[in-house]
């Protein structure tokens, strides 16, 4: 039977050319290392409009032109605390723990508590 198989396989059809480019579409060789960027001279402070098929992008900078201190308060390591609403004033939060015991042990737990503030 496999032998059957792979002679169906070499006798079937060639595969199909593909399809021809459709209306509209133009098939280009884009390729950008071929381009080399403008030099634009641009100002302190404008953007130099001349070449109406340049794409030209313009900002200002900040004061800072990277602002360590916002990263820091963002990004910096903190404690993590895993704990959410459950309903009403009722707060459930898991934690872990680590203890260590006598002959070098150490118990590593995991807890779920469940907290009603008064």
């Amino acid at each position: 039977m496999p032998l059957a198989l792979l002679l169906a396989l070499q006798a079937a059809a060639p595969a199909a050319p593909p399809p021809a480019a459709a209306a509209g579409i133009v098939d280009s060789d884009f390729d950008l290392a071929r381009f080399q960027p403008p030099s634009l001279g641009l100002p302190g402070r404008g953007c130099a409009r001349a070449d109406p098929s340049a794409i030209i992008v313009c900002g200002r900078r900040s004061a800072g032109a990277y602002p360590l201190a916002e990263m820091a308060l963002i990004f910096e390591p903190r404690h993590m605390v895993a704990q959410t609403r459950l309903g009403g004033n009722f707060i459930g939060d898991v934690h872990v723990e680590s203890v260590p015991m006598d002959r070098g042990q150490v118990s590593n737990r995991v807890m779920v508590g469940v907290r009603l503030p008064f």
